[in-house]
């Protein structure tokens, strides 16, 4: 939610080794998109109406979080509360990053939110980017941790592909009923 952050680095890093995987990318700022506090009123902002469209369109979403005082992004968060179904039956890939050795957190907390009414599914291959000043500065190779990142990085894009492709079955299933059961268990 920072101008020039290192998790808008580490988005764009991802989004261009996607598009060497032939998948097509689209980055979200939530700087630039700059969304109003959810209040649930019925005018939700342009930014968000732009948000939820592009959701809409995708198969498959990379979510990126901050460590922010040892907690994810409260601007993923208010992003979150606008989704409807626009998500529903696709995969997420989950980043923490973290300017140190944190990063766990945002992990966890990702892990367990929204996706219950959302109907989103969590990929179990998710990114931690420690020392992200000192990683993925670059597309070419690299040796050590940023060595070792990047390769995550890409196995868990891979996985993030393949499960856009299975899911897309289930969407169009015709299985899915939300006017019955519109909220997960």
């Amino acid at each position: 939610m920072r101008p020039g952050s290192q998790s808008l680095k580490v988005s764009m890093w991802l989004s261009e080794h996607a598009q060497t995987l032939g998948v097509e990318t689209e980055v979200i700022d939530l700087n630039e998109a700059r969304l109003p506090m959810y209040d649930a009123s019925d005018d939700i902002g342009k930014h968000a109406v732009d948000i939820l469209k592009s959701f809409d369109s995708s198969d498959g979403f990379v979510f990126v979080s901050p460590e922010w005082n040892g907690s994810m992004s409260h601007g993923l968060v208010n992003m979150l509360h606008f989704v409807d179904h626009e998500m529903a039956h696709k995969p997420v890939m989950l980043v923490a990053v973290s300017s140190g050795h944190g990063g766990h957190y945002p992990l966890m907390q990702m892990r367990i939110m929204n996706y219950k009414n959302n109907h989103f599914v969590v990929s179990p291959e998710a990114l931690l980017v420690q020392d992200v000043k000192s990683i993925m500065n670059d597309h070419g190779p690299a040796d050590g941790a940023d060595g070792s990142v990047k390769k995550r990085a890409d196995y868990a894009l891979q996985i993030l592909i393949q499960y856009s492709v299975a899911l897309k079955s289930v969407r169009n299933s015709g299985i899915v009923n939300f006017q019955d059961f519109e909220n997960g268990v």
